[in-house]
C-alpha cells in the first residue's frame, strides 16, 4: 500500500464553517451521554478465534480511501436513534473532512458514500431539500440492517471516544494511525502486545502498514510502549525472542477498567 498522509484540507471560503465546526455540531446533534461511538469488532476482524479474517477495515485500508474512513466513523457517531439514519447535505459532510470545494466538496463525498455502499456499510437514500440520507448497516459488510452491540451474548464491540475528534485526531492522523487507533482500541485490554508480524493475518494490514500507525501513535501521545515480552518461538536460535507491549493513554484508555 501507498504511503497515506493524514488528509489534505482545501482553504476554508469566507463565511463557511470550518472543519472541527462542522464535526462539533454533528457530534452534538448525536447526543450520546458518554460521548463515545460502539463499533463492533467485526469491522476489524472476523471468524473464529483460531482462524481470524479480517473485517472491512482492510479495503478501507488496501484502497487507501482515508475520506470513506472518516465519513464512517462520523456516521458511526451521529447514527443512534431509532432508524440509525442521518439526513444531511453533501456540503456539511464534505466540511467535516475537510473539502470546502463547492464542485469538488460533492464529487469528494459521492465517491467516498460509494466506497462504503459497495462494501455494504451503508445505503443511500435520496433525502428532503436536497439532502442525502445516510442509513447505518452492521459493521460486518454483510448488508444486514444495523442493530446496537450488546455487552453481553458474543458480540464484542469496543468504544471510540470523541476525544479523536475534539483532539483533532481524524485532521492529524495518516490512514495507518486511524487504522492503529481503532486495533489498538479494540484490545480492551490495559497492556497488550501487537505483533506486526500477525497483522496481516488478523486484520488484512501489512506488518509495515501497521508499524507507521503504531509509530505516529505514539509521536501523538496516543500510546506509549510500556514493556518487552518473552515468548517462546522456534524462530530463533535460542527458542525465544521479544516484542513489545502497549498501553493506551488517558483520554484514550479503554473505558471501564
Amino acid at each position: 500500500m501507498a504511503t497515506t498522509s493524514p488528509s489534505e484540507t482545501s482553504p476554508v471560503p469566507s463565511g463557511t464553517l470550518p472543519q472541527q465546526d462542522t464535526i462539533r455540531l454533528l457530534l452534538e446533534r448525536s447526543a450520546r451521554p458518554n460521548r463515545a461511538v460502539p463499533i463492533r469488532r467485526e469491522f476489524l476482524q472476523q471468524g473464529p478465534k483460531g482462524a481470524p479474517a479480517p473485517g472491512p477495515l482492510h479495503d478501507l485500508v488496501r484502497r487507501s480511501r482515508t475520506r470513506a474512513l472518516d465519513l464512517y466513523l462520523l456516521v458511526s457517531a451521529v447514527t443512534s436513534s431509532r432508524d440509525f439514519d442521518v439526513t444531511e447535505w453533501a456540503a456539511t459532510w464534505a466540511r467535516s473532512v475537510g473539502d470546502h470545494g463547492e464542485k469538488s466538496g460533492q464529487t469528494t463525498v459521492s465517491r467516498a458514500w460509494k466506497v462504503l455502499t459497495d462494501l455494504k456499510l451503508i445505503e443511500r437514500r435520496r433525502g428532503r431539500e436536497g439532502k442525502t440520507t445516510v442509513i447505518k448497516l452492521r459493521e460486518d459488510g454483510s448488508g444486514t440492517p444495523y442493530t446496537p452491540p450488546r455487552s453481553s451474548g458474543g458480540d464484542p464491540y469496543f468504544p471510540l471516544p470523541y476525544e479523536y475528534w475534539d483532539h483533532g485526531l481524524n485532521e492529524s492522523l495518516s490512514l495507518p494511525g486511524k487504522a492503529m487507533l481503532l486495533i489498538t482500541l479494540s484490545q480492551r485490554k490495559e497492556r497488550f502486545p501487537l505483533p506486526q508480524g500477525r497483522m496481516p493475518n488478523w486484520y488484512g494490514i501489512s506488518a509495515d502498514t501497521a508499524g507507521r500507525g503504531l509509530t505516529e501513535l505514539q509521536d501523538k501521545g496516543v500510546l506509549a510502549h510500556v514493556d518487552d515480552e518473552r515468548f517462546a518461538t522456534l524462530s530463533t536460535r535460542t527458542g525465544w525472542a521479544s516484542r513489545p507491549v502497549y498501553s493506551l493513554l488517558a483520554p484514550f484508555t479503554p473505558r471501564g477498567l
